[in-house]
């Protein structure tokens, strides 16, 4: 099908954060004596804040204030990431292509919309993007579709119309249900088995996700 634009999550898809997330996480239980929170970390991504929040507060049960163990966790991660954001294999590649087609690219993250404009600058990927819409711009986050909807009307188009790339089961449940065609590049977490059965196209790097739902041609690649 021909694509009307491009709609991408952010972490774990283009910023290759989410193993600085997950590294400065554990650095935070040792630092409250919390050690039997190592696998909550992985249930929070592609979540928005509050509905991690309501994930986090559970397994903290009282033992640490949880607005004091936020922003110790994020302390760390803004430390790290104020000395660069590596990018995942393939995107600058893929933008450039994309740029190059004069296809519209979006991000819709579950990310309040300043911290992800400005992550997206310290990477040095914001101007390939015309919008970014970020998670408290819209009612219902991620696995809802709202935000798909939402950054595809920002590009004046319907998300039926567009190609999406994710890389958690939130949010590659968000952009299948909003119509998107979707691609799903898993990052640190394995797609659940029902995700596999979803009908959307699960890919191992972001480029070979592009050919595959025909984004783009093998000849256009070159390394």
């Amino acid at each position: 099908m021909p694509y009307q634009g491009v709609l991408f999550d952010m972490d774990g898809l283009l910023l290759d954060t989410e193993r600085l997330v997950v590294e400065c996480f554990r650095q935070a239980t040792v630092e409250f004596g919390l050690p039997d929170m190592d696998n909550v970390v992985f249930r929070l991504i592609g979540l928005r804040a509050d509905a991690g929040e309501v994930i986090l507060r559970k397994a903290l049960d009282g033992r640490v204030d949880y607005p004091e163990f936020y922003e110790g966790w994020y302390a760390h991660i803004r430390n790290r990431m104020a000395q660069g954001i590596p990018l995942k294999d393939g995107v600058p590649v893929l933008l450039e292509l994309l740029q190059n087609q004069g296809l519209p690219c979006a991000v819709a993250t579950s990310t309040h919309t300043p911290k992800a404009q400005e992550h997206l600058e310290i990477a040095g990927i914001l101007p390939y993007f015309q919008t970014v819409t970020g998670g408290e711009q819209v009612k219902h986050g991620k696995p809802a579709p709202d935000i798909y909807h939402a950054a595809a009307a920002s590009l004046g188009m319907k998300a039926k119309n567009c190609a999406a790339f994710e890389d958690s089961d939130p949010g590659a449940s968000a952009a299948f249900a909003s119509g998107a065609r979707t691609v799903q590049v898993p990052d640190i977490n394995t797609p659940a088995p029902e995700m596999r059965k979803l009908g959307h196209t699960i890919a191992p790097d972001i480029l070979q996700g592009a050919r595959m739902i025909g984004l783009i041609g093998r000849a256009l690649i070159r390394h």
